[in-house]
């Protein structure tokens, strides 16, 4: 391989460092081999806000990159892989006219329609109920935004390339004492400017004790822009074939072999141009159990901006976006304020929302000051294998009968 061609190939990895370095990752080996390590012919996925299949050589593509905590602590506790929920999501739309790459961060907590299960939970969820096609069909819902490929990383990858380039400088907010990774110590940081391991990095992107969701995916766009700028450095390019293999070896994708190097080929000789921004809503607590509302008048220009780079329409009001978002999902538009119970609730045949004690749930936003932790309800308890209701595993008490007459409804999401 020349020295150009090369340099090609470590410019795919400093455009975006992690998330897509598996592209790079299956260039340098050229080996199908490795490729079908990290394939999954099963997720192979077509959306059906797509008129036409896309081809990546030609066309606006988006990928939807799926971060999943699979540490050893979790295994040995009998959790997989499939069962995880999501610790990050990041929407990325590719526009090869434009020479440019958005990412889109979406906050674990949003509250959406999962279709996997037929109700509203937090966005992270759609991974355990259903897998990476959960979380792309889930997405979909959201935004009404086209998700065509999938790429998840285990969260291992990131601290272990953090450390590969020798940490980074980071401004951390607040003192923090979080579990590590392998949940059999703590990570304890003093407030202000110090560089940073690989462990300390994934504690501060991973936390959101003192603030909220919302921040947690800010500190996770400014960590992604410092990798950035640390992999263009001239003494970290000798370290790019080794980040190369580490995240190649933590991540499974449903991108063909010509997909990806169509990608590759097509943002490698390009200066590309990177955009972020985070979906936008606000902490609210619904039956107990705080969630994070998108605002519906920021997700529509959320949405049309990506639609744009996809060189899709735009959609010109809200009505017009609940339409074509929700019509599909319920069969006609629900009330713009309530839906009917068993419309988010498929267990609403003997139980209330009112029924439930929240009493135990710890805010997202709000410190335990007992455990010097906020551990968020999600956290708690696994999704079971059996689809729940948004909010009943999380419950201290057993459902109680109730008439069916005089059921309350739940008030929905607006947007």
């Amino acid at each position: 391989m020349n020295k150009a061609l090369k340099y090609l190939l470590y410019a795919l990895v400093l455009i975006l460092v992690i998330v897509p370095a598996i592209f790079a990752y299956i260039l340098f080996n050229s080996s199908r081999d490795a490729f079908d390590d990290s394939f999954s012919q099963n997720d192979k996925r077509e959306s059906v806000l797509r008129k036409h299949k896309v081809n990546p050589t030609t066309d606006p593509v988006s990928i939807l990159f799926l971060g999943i905590d699979d540490s050893s602590a979790r295994r040995e506790n009998g959790q997989s892989v499939e069962q995880s929920r999501t610790d990050a999501m990041i929407l990325s739309t590719l526009n090869p006219d434009k020479n440019q790459i958005r990412l889109l961060s979406i906050p674990r907590d949003t509250l959406s329609y999962i279709p996997e299960v037929g109700y509203y939970d937090k966005i992270t969820h759609a991974h355990a109920y259903g897998g990476p096609n959960a979380s792309m069909d889930t997405v979909e819902k959201a935004l009404n935004v086209p998700v065509d490929y999938y790429v998840r990383i285990d969260m291992d990858a990131f601290a272990q390339t953090v450390d590969e380039l020798g940490g980074i400088e980071y401004d951390v907010p607040y003192d923090l004492n979080e579990p590590n990774r392998s949940d059999n110590g703590r990570i304890k940081l003093k407030k202000g400017k110090q560089v940073l391991n690989g462990e300390e990095v994934l504690a501060v992107t991973r936390t959101r004790k003192q603030d909220s969701d919302l921040k947690r995916g800010q500190r996770q766009m400014e960590v992604l822009k410092i990798l950035f700028k640390k992999a263009q450095e001239t003494q970290s390019l000798h370290k790019l074939d080794d980040i190369i293999e580490i995240v190649g070896k933590n991540s499974k994708h449903n991108l063909s072999y010509d997909e990806i190097r169509a990608l590759a080929t097509d943002y490698l000789v390009k200066d590309t141009d990177i955009k972020t921004e985070q979906l936008k809503g606000e902490n609210e607590l619904l039956n107990g159990i705080y969630y994070i509302n998108p605002d519906v008048d920021a997700l529509i220009k959320t949405a049309n901006r990506l639609r744009n780079d996809l060189g899709l329409d735009s959609i010109k009001d809200k009505n017009e976006f609940m339409l074509v978002r929700v019509k599909n999902a319920f069969g006609e538009i629900p009330p713009l304020v309530n839906i009917e119970d068993s419309l988010s609730n498929p267990n609403s045949e003997t139980e209330t929302e009112s029924s439930r004690n929240p009493s135990n749930e710890t805010p997202t936003n709000q410190p335990d000051v007992n455990s010097n932790e906020a551990t968020p309800p999600v956290q708690q308890n696994e999704p079971s294998a059996e689809p729940q209701s948004p909010n009943n595993q999380y419950s201290s008490q057993p459902p109680v009968q109730n008439d069916l007459n005089t059921q309350e409804q739940t008030t929905a999401p607006v947007y």
